[in-house]
């Protein structure tokens, strides 16, 4: 008689990698870490598109968001808004594939997060956000 085994198969999403390897450094903090949530967001993108994330945040806390895109050669922006659509943020840098945000929310509310492919030499590009509070 012959057993068959299930197989697992691993997926690797290489721009949730990108933004995690970006988020390492306020992880690793040796006062007050960031601590990563295991939500994320993803999908794809063309060049010149966006996407709008809503996301629940609170006053008094602290948070990064990382964005990450599978191609390395790739230019990127995040940015959080307020419910109002204001542009709400302390902190932002871009680096080629990935790019960061850094919040502290004056009010607890709703946030939209935007998440943008400025250019990609092979589209759509795959895109990841994660993020982390304190």
């Amino acid at each position: 008689m012959l057993s068959v085994a299930g197989l697992v198969y691993g997926f690797v999403h290489e721009g949730k990698s990108f933004a995690i390897e970006a988020a390492v450094p306020q992880l690793e903090l040796e006062e007050n870490p960031f601590v990563l949530r295991e939500a994320w967001w993803n999908g794809e993108l063309q060049a010149g598109e966006t996407k709008i994330i809503q996301h629940q945040l609170f006053k008094r806390n602290e948070y990064w968001f990382w964005l990450g895109v599978s191609q390395t050669d790739a230019k990127v922006s995040i940015h959080v808004y307020d419910s109002e659509g204001k542009l709400d943020e302390e902190e932002a840098w871009q680096d080629r594939n990935v790019a960061a945000v850094r919040v502290e929310p004056n009010k607890t509310g709703v946030y939209y997060i935007r998440v943008a492919v400025e250019s990609v030499t092979e589209p759509p590009a795959e895109w990841a956000v994660v993020y982390a509070y304190r």
